[in-house]
C-alpha cells in the first residue's frame, strides 16, 4: 500500500476475474499515455494482459444492450429538449446554454469514467450503480415546472449517463483482442444508429401520445434495462504494458498523434452538433414531435451498416482514411441543412451528418486502442469519448449565438468548415504514425 512499484500481478488465466486489490495496486501505478516510466514487462506478462482470442459473444451482446438503451433514449430525447425547454420559458440562447451545460456534464462524466475505472476497479459494479441512479432522475424530470429545475436535474442526470456509456466502451476496448478491435468497437458503435432508429421512432410518439410528463416516466422505466444488463457483464482489468508494438513505449510520436486525434475529434463533433442543434431549432415551427424525432430515426437507418463495415475494413486497410471519409460526408450533410426547408431535406442532411456522430466514433476508438498503451487505455478511451461531448458543449453554446447573429444557413456553413478543419488535422496524424505502423493510416 504505501510504496510504489509492485512487481507484476498475474491474472491466473486469460479470462479469469482478477481480485480487486491486485487491480488497484496495478492501476495506481499506471503511467501517463506514452510515458517511459514503466519498464517493459516479461513476455508472459504481456500474454496475460492482452486478451487471448475473440471477445465472448455474450459479453459483446450485453455491452451492446447496455449501450443501445442509452443511445435510444438519449438520441430520442435530444431533438425534443429545445421544444420542452421552450415550453418552460427558455429562449434560444437559454436553450443553447442549457444543452451546453448538459453536455458539459456528460463530458465530465465521460472523463471521470477513466479515472473511476482506474482508481476503484470493479468496472461492472460501477456500470450497474451509475445506471441505477439515472432512472429516478428521469422520473424527477417529469415533475419540473420551471426552466431552472430542468437545468439542475439534467446536469446531474447526464453526468451519470456519461459515466455509464464510457464505462461500457472501456470494457469493450479491454475485452477485445488486437486483431478485432475495429470490429468489436464498430459493433458497439452500431448501437448509436440503432438507438437513433428506436429512439427516433419511439420517443416522439410517446411525447405526442402521452405528453411530456408521462413520457419522462416511461423513459425512466426503460432505462432500468441498463443496470439489468450490467449485472451479467464480465468484469475486466487493465493489464501490463503491451511491449509488442514497436515505438509505442515512451515515443513522442505516439503522444502527439493522440493529442492531435483528440483535437480533430473535438472539431468534428463541434461541427456535427451545430448541425443537430440548428436542425432542432429550425423544425420547432411547422413540424410535429414525430417529424422532429424522425430525422434521428432516418439518420440511424442510413448509417446502420457502416460502423461495423468500416470497423471491419479499418482492421485491414487502416483507420485514418475511413475517419476522414466520415468527416467529408458530414460536410455534405451540413451544406444540405443550409438550404433545407422540407422534411425530406432534413432527413437527407441528418443521414450525412450522422456519419460523424455514429460512424467515426467506432473507427476513432479503434485507433485509440492502437496508439495508446494498454495500462493507459481506460483513460485514453475515456478522453476520446469525452471529445464528442466537448464538441456538443461548443456546438450548443456557440451554435445558439451563431444562429442568432448569422442566421441558420450561414451557421450551418460554419459547421461544415469545422468538419473540413477536422479532416485536415488527420494529415499530421498520418505522417507521425505512418512511418512506424502504415496499417493504421
Amino acid at each position: 500500500m504505501g510504496s510504489c512499484h509492485k512487481k507484476s500481478t498475474r491474472s491466473g488465466g486469460g479470462d479469469a476475474l482478477i481480485p480487486a486489490e491486485p487491480i488497484a495496486a496495478l492501476l495506481a501505478d499506471i503511467a501517463p499515455i506514452g510515458s517511459p516510466r514503466t519498464p517493459p514487462p516479461p513476455v508472459a506478462a504481456v500474454r496475460d494482459a492482452v486478451p487471448k482470442g475473440p471477445i465472448p459473444r455474450r459479453q459483446l451482446l450485453l455491452l451492446s444492450l447496455y449501450t443501445v438503451v442509452i443511445w435510444s433514449l438519449g438520441n430520442g430525447l435530444l431533438p425534443l429538449l429545445p421544444k420542452f425547454a421552450t415550453g418552460l420559458g427558455a429562449s434560444d440562447v437559454d436553450i443553447g446554454y442549457f444543452l451546453a451545460l448538459s453536455y458539459g456534464a456528460i463530458a465530465l462524466g465521460s472523463a471521470s469514467a477513466g479515472w473511476l475505472s482506474g482508481r476503484l476497479g470493479r468496472i461492472r459494479v460501477q456500470m450497474v450503480v451509475m445506471a441505477l441512479v439515472v432512472s429516478p432522475l428521469f422520473l424527477l424530470t417529469s415533475q419540473v415546472t420551471a426552466f431552472w429545475q430542468l437545468l439542475a436535474v439534467s446536469v446531474v442526470l447526464w453526468w451519470f449517463g456519461g459515466v455509464s456509456l464510457t464505462l461500457a466502451t472501456i470494457v469493450a476496448g479491454l475485452s477485445a483482442g488486437p486483431r478485432e478491435r475495429g470490429t468489436v468497437l464498430g459493433i458497439l458503435a452500431l448501437t448509436a444508429p440503432l438507438g437513433s432508429i428506436l429512439g427516433g421512432l419511439g420517443i416522439g410518439y410517446l411525447a405526442d401520445s402521452l405528453g411530456f410528463s408521462a413520457m419522462w416516466i416511461v423513459v425512466g422505466l426503460i432505462w432500468l434495462l441498463c443496470p439489468a444488463a450490467g449485472l451479467f457483464i464480465r468484469d475486466v482489468a487493465p493489464g501490463a504494458r503491451d511491449a509488442t508494438i514497436p515505438g509505442r513505449r515512451g515515443s513522442g510520436l505516439w503522444r502527439m498523434a493522440f493529442l492531435v486525434l483528440l483535437a480533430s475529434a473535438v472539431l468534428g463533433a463541434f461541427g456535427s452538433f451545430i448541425g443537430g442543434f440548428g436542425r432542432s431549432l429550425v423544425m420547432r415551427s411547422g413540424f410535429t414531435n414525430e417529424d422532429i424525432t424522425s430525422t434521428v430515426a432516418v439518420s440511424g437507418l442510413a448509417t446502420l451498416p457502416f460502423p461495423l463495415l468500416l470497423g471491419y475494413l479499418s482492421d485491414r486497410f487502416g483507420r485514418l482514411r475511413f475517419l476522414g471519409l466520415c468527416y467529408l460526408v458530414g460536410v455534405v450533410g451540413l451544406l444540405v441543412y443550409s438550404a433545407a426547408s422540407q422534411l425530406v431535406e432534413f432527413w437527407m442532411g441528418s443521414a450525412f451528418v450522422a456519419f460523424v456522430a455514429y460512424v467515426s466514433t467506432g473507427v476513432g476508438s479503434a485507433l485509440v486502442t492502437d496508439i495508446v498503451d494498454r495500462p493507459s487505455l481506460s483513460r485514453g478511451l475515456a478522453l476520446f469519448n469525452t471529445t464528442g461531448w466537448i464538441g456538443g458543449i461548443l456546438g450548443f453554446a456557440i451554435g445558439g449565438i451563431l444562429f442568432a447573429y448569422l442566421g441558420y444557413a450561414d451557421g450551418f456553413r460554419v459547421g461544415a468548415a469545422l468538419l473540413v478543419a477536422a479532416f485536415l488535422l488527420l494529415v499530421p496524424i498520418a505522417r507521425s504514425i505512418g512511418a512506424r505502423r502504415p496499417a493504421l493510416s
